[in-house]
């Protein structure tokens, strides 16, 4: 007995947040956790418009959003390269160099984003056939991807930045430019979707557009941010660019395993898409319901993750890898804490969530036991989240781009095809390869992060 009151001691010690290191952590990540949702509300409000349009654009925009996130959100993996050679650059009080660095991504943004931007209807036809065997699905969600492809290069560029601002500690500029994307955002749904103020109805193609636009205004905040006050001053971005080149190779090394990881972690959610548009096209709007609610629930984390990774980053170029670790802990934990309260939220009140996004009764009713198996392992994406955020930050982003393959292609897949096809047990089936996914990530991040081999990386 005494033994066991004992652990239960060193567990609660061990879960206990530590004040100071808690406040370090939030103060940098709420900004990056408002600054997400002006990725993720972009497909939130697109959701809960075309909700109201009726099943066909909710599963079309789903599943060509997924594709979409794919190829572009996975190239933008650039700016994890970016974040973590500048935090270690601006520990080291080398801020020079962290103009270099910034430089250096928005020229590799505009080499890949251009060509994209310019081969994006034949990416978007191409992928046309692997979104439905619905046709109607199909052509709609070409149209979805044929605008959204126009602003590839916008979203690339976004994410250098919000790699660089983080690195330096400057969040609040991140939460920024999400909120005028945001607003304008929902602003041109509503006009474009729907036809308001003498504007075409556009449906589908609307939603698209005016993602695109809303993204490129977002990154024009960047840019001019970046030319005034202390940012010009210390980092003196835009000039002398021949001194970018030589952080090519560096953001290369860095940023490649982190767009393979992120290629596999979308290839696979757009190979979970797929099996479960073969389910049926109403189980497909659902689950482009529960993607929009999941991604919205796993902001603050995203944001406690980059947090962690820009603290991993200045406390090794400050020399100081004890406060690193314990900075990861302490994020790590607070994003279990944050995760499993939302979860809470996801089991009690399923329908009441659903309904927000669509009124279609089919559909909610499909979608209400996935969203309550979502919330029992809430905790553990909280946990596997901030770990392999921090593990990049220090500069180990081969073996999350490893780990991820390996969930992804041995548990995850598997067992979503295995119980949502085979087995018959439909989209409940699919949706229970969460429960695997997440807890063998946390798992091995954590197995990870406690050998402390991320300790001894050069950057």
């Amino acid at each position: 007995m005494k033994g066991s009151v004992t652990h239960s001691c060193s567990l609660w010690k061990r879960m206990k947040l530590h004040p100071t290191r808690s406040r370090a952590v939030i103060r940098l990540a709420y900004p990056v956790a408002l600054g997400m949702l002006s990725i993720t509300l972009l497909s939130v409000v697109d959701t809960a418009m075309l909700g109201r349009l009726g099943a066909v654009p909710l599963a079309a925009a789903g599943i060509s959003g997924v594709g979409y996130f794919a190829i572009v959100f996975s190239l933008a993996g650039i700016g994890v390269g970016v974040q973590t050679l500048t935090s270690r650059r601006y520990g080291e009080e080398n801020y020079a160099q962290c103009g270099h660095v910034l430089n250096a991504g928005l020229l590799l943004a505009l080499i890949g984003g251009i060509p994209l931007v310019a081969a994006g209807p034949w990416v978007a036809a191409a992928f046309a056939p692997l979104l439905s065997g619905e046709p109607q699905v199909a052509h709609l969600g070409e149209l979805y991807l044929r605008y959204r492809f126009l602003g590839a290069a916008f979203l690339l560029l976004n994410m250098v930045y919000r790699g660089f601002f983080s690195g330096v500690g400057s969040t609040k500029q991140v939460m920024t430019s999400a909120i005028i994307v945001t607003v304008i955002n929902i602003l041109l749904d509503y006009l474009l979707i729907f036809g308001h103020a003498s504007l075409p109805q556009m449906g589908i193609a609307g939603a698209a557009i005016a993602s695109t636009i809303a993204t490129g205004i977002g990154t024009t905040y960047f840019v001019i941010i970046s030319l005034l006050g202390r940012y010009r001053k210390s980092f003196s971005p835009y000039r002398r660019l021949s001194l970018a080149i030589p952080w090519f190779a560096p953001i290369f090394r860095l940023s490649l395993p982190v767009i393979a990881q992120r290629f596999i972690g979308n290839g696979s959610f757009f190979a979970f898409f797929s099996i479960v548009s073969r389910i049926g096209t109403l189980e497909l709007a659902a689950s482009n319901v529960i993607r929009s609610i999941y991604g919205l629930s796993i902001m603050p984390t995203i944001g406690l993750g980059v947090a962690a990774a820009t603290l991993v980053g200045q406390n090794l170029g400050a020399s100081q890898s004890k406060e690193a670790e314990r900075y990861t802990w302490e994020a790590a934990k607070l994003g279990a804490y944050l995760m499993g309260a939302v979860g809470l939220l996801f089991v009690a009140f399923p329908r009441a969530i659903f309904s927000i996004y669509t009124s279609d009764s089919a559909v909610i009713a499909l979608g209400c036991a996935p969203l309550i198996i979502l919330g029992m392992i809430q905790a553990f994406g909280g946990v596997a989240l901030v770990i392999e955020s921090a593990l990049q930050g220090a500069g180990n982003t081969r073996f999350v781009m490893l780990g991820e393959l390996g969930v992804c292609s041995l548990l995850y897949l598997p067992v979503a095809y295995l119980l949502g096809l085979r087995l018959g047990l439909g989209i409940v089936g699919a949706w229970l390869g969460e429960i695997v996914y997440w807890s063998a990530l946390a798992l091995l991040m954590s197995w990870k992060f406690r050998q402390g081999t991320w300790k001894k990386i050069r950057v």
